[in-house]
């Protein structure tokens, strides 16, 4: 609904901008017929009177300094008229490129904000729905202890997918506000073992870790926060390449003051038109009514947020063969 009353204002815009640079044209063309006339009448008015003076050499006309004087006004006034028409219709076209750049702006963003609508219910719903009919499940039937601790462990787990998508959602809304981050000595190699240890029991296959640093000790890091851009990073390679056999993570100092962290998958990779919008706030790679995988499309907006507020960067390009490759720099102070 809101997309379709997008597209009616924008018609309107055209017709109101179309109506503009018709009308503006017109007018232009109307003024310079006007000055054409006025010229020429007052030509004909110089002539007149110097004939009454006893000239009737058109030459001597047309040399007068009467005559070269009115040419030179009305010849300033036509290139007036040009010059002040052109420069309206630049600033209109000026004026509409700048105004469909906002619309499109807007228009990206009602979709994103659609596509976060459906997902964010999409994840709420569908946890809750299993953790009811566990319940129920429990509450109506004897249950052996094989089934009871299996219903248990898929309760559990969308309980913390219930976890997680809160916490991503109040993450987002306090880095917006302005989060407090508490920045503290810590070992980023440590702190990558243990978003490691978390995120390993959710991949069928290995993650592996290089620290080609050692002592990797950062002066100022939100360990919170930090932890939250890992497992994010993480979680998204075990979510788009699941049935891969590795993800590397690679911890590197690419510059003297500069701790470079790169987290690898060998997944279908991702585009290079969506690599440019995939650290949007909701966006998310696919169109939601057919998306497959979870998520609500604030992950990596909270990671680039929290990077940015470690005056760090974050980066992605393609992995080679295939796949993706996560660049996350960060300055030792």
């Amino acid at each position: 609904m809101v997309l379709k009353r997008l597209k009616g204002a924008d018609i309107l815009f055209y017709l109101v901008i179309t109506y503009v640079m018709v009308a503006g044209s017109w007018w232009s063309y109307l003024l310079y017929i006007k000055n054409s006339d006025a010229l020429n009448a007052k030509k004909e008015v110089l002539w007149l009177q110097m004939k009454e003076q006893g000239i009737t050499d058109r030459q001597v006309y047309l040399e007068s300094a009467e005559y070269t004087r009115l040419i030179e006004q009305y010849g300033r006034q036509k290139w007036m008229i040009f010059g002040e028409s052109s420069v309206l219709l630049i600033l209109i076209v000026l004026g509409i490129w700048r105004i469909a750049q906002s619309r499109q702006k807007e228009l990206a963003l009602a979709e994103q904000q659609r596509n976060f609508l459906l997902s964010i219910t999409h994840e709420l719903k569908s946890p809750i729905a299993v953790i009811k009919l566990t319940l129920d499940t429990f509450n109506k039937r004897t249950l052996t202890a094989e089934q009871s601790k299996m219903l248990t462990t898929n309760a559990l787990a969308d309980t913390d997918r219930l976890n997680k998508l809160v916490e991503d959602l109040l993450l987002a809304a306090r880095v917006d506000g302005g989060y407090q981050y508490t920045f503290e000595s810590l070992d980023l190699g440590l702190l990558l073992q243990k978003c490691i240890k978390i995120a390993a029991p959710k991949y069928s296959g290995t993650i592996e870790f290089n620290n080609n640093v050692g002592d990797a000790t950062l002066n100022r890091g939100d360990q919170t926060t930090l932890s939250s851009v890992f497992l994010n990073i993480i979680e998204n390679a075990i979510k788009y390449a699941p049935n891969t056999s590795k993800i590397i993570i690679s911890l590197m100092q690419n510059k003297e003051n500069t701790y470079c962290v790169e987290i690898s998958d060998f997944g279908p990779g991702i585009s290079k038109l969506e690599r440019e919008n995939i650290f949007e706030k909701f966006y998310r790679i696919g169109n939601e009514d057919t998306r497959k995988t979870k998520g609500t499309g604030l992950g990596l907006y909270i990671v680039k947020q929290i990077v940015k507020a470690h005056k760090g960067n974050v980066s992605i390009k393609s992995n080679q063969p295939t796949g993706s490759i996560f660049t996350i720099s960060l300055p030792k102070a």
